[in-house]
């Protein structure tokens, strides 16, 4: 399916990797859990992202899942790829090789050189073989602080203008993205990815999301989406609390908090690579009591 067919607003999944406990990747757990997701709302898979632990996997690994889900898919369904490289000549190569696995759309994120971006992109966005997702994604400084942004408003906007863009998503920073807005071009999707912000982003103007609650919720997600373009804020303020709630709790343990999650909820292969980031049993406990209450577990 073309990435361009797909009707808003749009769930985007950076889908955890499934391991087995000696850390192989588990592609029969893949399986079993694109089943439970292929029941939600959540429209584009996207394989090779932070939530993935895209940098504990090699290219071959990341190929091969990408493969696998794309050959699982239904209808209004597709998957997508996971680029994070300053190369042009190596993102177009990653680029054409997850075309032929199966790919509708790659998730790049803008360097975070300044200087190069303008460049990178105007080689990149000439040869893509697929529409490009743009991420804003600056240098991390710790939980729940905004990164610094990669370039101005205008230099984002004008790259998000340019041919082969498919969208772009913000980052966590929603003064400096509404301004970013404005250089966007309406054609262009526009999209959130902070689960916690999601009523916040309709009000500048998102329509569509791509964030790691999407691995916990997806529908909570395009029903908050659809309530906050329709303008019922109120109406959304409860559904949105309940996000946060989850997200606050799970989303400072990274992809470790999202596995915890998603093993109360019966998914398979939810071991981390990364065996360092522990969660202390209170927050475990917290984060029981928050999917029960939402009916999740």
């Amino acid at each position: 399916m073309n990435a361009y067919d797909l009707q808003d607003p749009l769930v985007g999944l950076p889908m955890v990797t499934p391991f087995s406990l000696n850390g192989e990747l588990d592609l029969d757990a893949a399986d079993f859990n694109l089943d439970k997701w292929k029941k939600t709302e959540v429209d584009i898979f996207i394989i090779g992202t932070a939530s993935g632990e895209e940098l504990l996997m090699s290219e071959d690994e990341k190929v091969n899942l990408l493969d696998r889900i794309s050959n699982s898919l239904t209808d209004n369904k597709i998957s997508a790829a996971g680029i994070d490289n300053p190369s042009p000549k190596e993102t177009l190569r990653l680029a054409e090789r997850y075309a032929q696995s199966g790919a509708s759309l790659l998730r790049i994120r803008y360097p975070r050189n300044e200087k190069s971006i303008v460049s990178y992109f105007t080689e990149v966005l000439k040869h893509t073989p697929l529409p490009v997702l743009l991420m804003h994604q600056g240098e991390p400084l710790n939980f729940g602080v905004a990164p610094k942004p990669v370039s101005s408003p205008e230099v984002l906007g004008s790259i998000a203008s340019m041919d082969n863009v498919f969208g772009y998503v913000t980052e966590h920073d929603m003064r400096f993205e509404s301004t970013v807005r404005k250089y966007v071009p309406e054609n262009k999707r526009f999209w959130i990815c902070n689960g916690s912000m999601i009523l916040l982003g309709t009000l500048i103007g998102c329509n569509g999301t791509t964030t790691a609650f999407s691995n916990i919720w997806p529908d909570a997600l395009k029903e908050l989406l659809n309530i906050g373009i329709s303008g019922d804020y109120e109406k959304g303020k409860i559904l949105q609390n309940q996000i946060k709630d989850i997200d606050n709790l799970m989303l400072p343990f990274l992809y470790s908090g999202i596995k915890y999650c998603l093993s109360l909820m019966g998914f398979r292969g939810m071991n981390c690579r990364d065996q360092s980031i522990n969660i202390p049993s209170d927050i475990k406990y917290k984060i029981s009591e928050s999917l029960e209450a939402v009916n999740l577990i």
